[in-house]
């Protein structure tokens, strides 16, 4: 897992490869800020990305999921969310098996909650379990602000 400001992601990480600096580029270029929801190819199947807005949910409400084919780029572009991670391991209780279809599999078990502000993204691997979109720790009455996320899905070579 990486997390970082999108500022800085080319000059911090010249060591990814290739396709990680074309999500970059996409997600530093100026019209990818008034995309719409939905997914958008930036090279056929083998990276796209999901534009989408959402209100983050309760943590009671959050799955961990981890995929094969596909890392995750999540950059939060408006608002900001908690993430839960945790690395794949056995003692992790699957929920949903790995669907090859969807590219994801569900989870139980423990993880590190951390925030996600605006203008950061988090790069999630295969051995990377994790559970986005949560709120923020807000009482009760209140609602949680809205989010655009854009994820590039990077395939595996």
């Amino acid at each position: 897992m990486i997390l970082d400001r999108l500022l800085d992601a080319k000059q911090k990480y010249p060591w990814l490869p290739a396709p990680f600096h074309a999500a970059f580029d996409f997600l530093s270029d100026p019209q990818t800020a008034s995309l719409p929801d939905g997914k958008h190819e930036i090279d056929g199947e083998r990276i796209f990305a999901i534009v989408q807005q959402y209100q983050p949910k309760p943590i009671e409400q959050g799955k961990l999921e981890a995929h094969r084919r596909y890392w995750d780029v999540q950059f939060l572009a408006a608002g900001e969310e908690r993430v839960g991670w945790t690395p794949l391991n056995d003692r992790l209780q699957i929920t949903e098996p790995y669907d090859d279809a969807r590219d994801v599999g569900f989870f139980r078990g423990d993880c590190e909650l951390f925030r996600v502000p605006a203008g950061t993204f988090v790069i999630f691997g295969p051995h990377d379990v994790h559970m986005p979109s949560l709120a923020l720790e807000v009482p009760r009455q209140a609602t949680p602000p809205m989010v655009r996320k854009i994820v590039v899905k990077v395939e595996l070579s």
